[in-house]
């Protein structure tokens, strides 16, 4: 009787947990959500974090707060989040740094993949490969490669930095299509760009928002889109694919997560209002005028592949660069 009854005590506890963790669930929010930005405040990331926070919020009835935590190329700001509780108060939005770091460094306090709850992917910012026109002859990104060829070192090119999109995407391009150039770091995009601009470099990759007015006024050529697709910031501006070096894809995306162990009821609650936001038709203008081209539709699973496949693919492109301390 007394084994019976212990069993039975047992059993009951097993249901009062299987019935509350709904009910959590279910009441979930109930107090104000911080969103960890590993940026700086004033810049594109921390401008798209807090508009996809303002419009969150709307969706699930409680105040996003976010938190500027920059550092260490996201990694301060991914390791506040992968400490947090798993209850969904903590989350964190971040960008492509987030896998180019897992091939950057081996101390990282965190693992990448495994050490986080993946909500969803939300858009991204594509790249052109940008020249002076007064300054490289050339039509077409044919003729950059053809100049990246032959010019024995002649050829210079920009980046934000050393491990940025704007380094990297060149380091594959070179992998690609066979060609040598010299890497000129700066501080940010803004400084290269002005460079380029006087002619002190070759070219560089700019995001799509930051050139394209370059574009209308004359100043520099556009040359290929490190895309799959076509942008419509630059319709007439040819893929890398379409130019002839399919293989040379990249940009810069961002994303949601939360800390490993987070319920999936509520990484499921947040998944859904960020469908909503992603599907809203004012939401989706203001973010284009950023140069931000929305997922149509995200999922944690897509997101969490994403985030894996991209460590694998940039791994050996940021080993060859030298931009590791692996």
């Amino acid at each position: 009787m007394k084994n019976l009854f212990s069993r039975l005590i047992a059993i009951a506890g097993l249901l009062c947990v299987a019935v509350s963790l709904p009910a959590a669930a279910q009441d979930y929010p109930d107090r104000p959500i911080q969103l960890v930005i590993p940026y700086a405040a004033g810049g594109i990331t921390d401008a798209l974090g807090r508009l996809v926070a303002e419009n969150l919020s709307n969706r699930l009835g409680q105040r996003i707060v976010p938190d500027n935590r920059p550092g260490a190329g996201t990694a301060i700001g991914a390791a506040a989040v992968a400490r947090a509780t798993p209850n969904g108060y903590t989350l964190l939005f971040s960008t492509l740094a987030h896998s180019l770091n897992a091939t950057m460094s081996a101390a990282l306090p965190f693992d990448s993949v495994n050490d986080f709850a993946f909500v969803g992917k939300v858009g991204q910012i594509q790249l052109l490969i940008m020249t002076n026109p007064q300054h490289v002859k050339v039509d077409n990104l044919g003729g950059l490669v053809a100049l990246m060829r032959s010019a024995n070192g002649n050829v210079s090119y920009a980046s934000s930095g050393i491990g940025t999109p704007s380094h990297l995407g060149v380091e594959l391009l070179k992998r690609v299509a066979h060609g040598e150039a010299v890497h000129v770091p700066y501080r940010g995009e803004s400084p290269g760009l002005s460079d380029l601009m006087g002619g002190q470099v070759s070219f560089m990759l700019c995001s799509i928002a930051t050139c394209v007015p370059r574009l209308q006024d004359g100043k520099l050529k556009a040359l290929a889109l490190t895309a799959t697709s076509r942008s419509a910031l630059a319709p007439t501006v040819p893929t890398v694919g379409e130019a002839g070096f399919p293989g040379s894809e990249i940009n810069t995306w961002y994303f949601i997560a939360a800390p490993k162990g987070t319920p999936t009821a509520v990484v499921n609650r947040l998944n859904s209002a960020l469908n909503e936001v992603l599907a809203d038709e004012s939401f989706k203008s203001r973010v284009l005028a950023m140069g931000v081209e929305l997922e149509s539709r995200t999922s944690p699973a897509a997101t969490k592949g994403l985030v894996q496949s991209e460590i694998e693919k940039w791994r050996p492109i940021v080993k060859a660069s030298g931009a590791t301390s692996n």
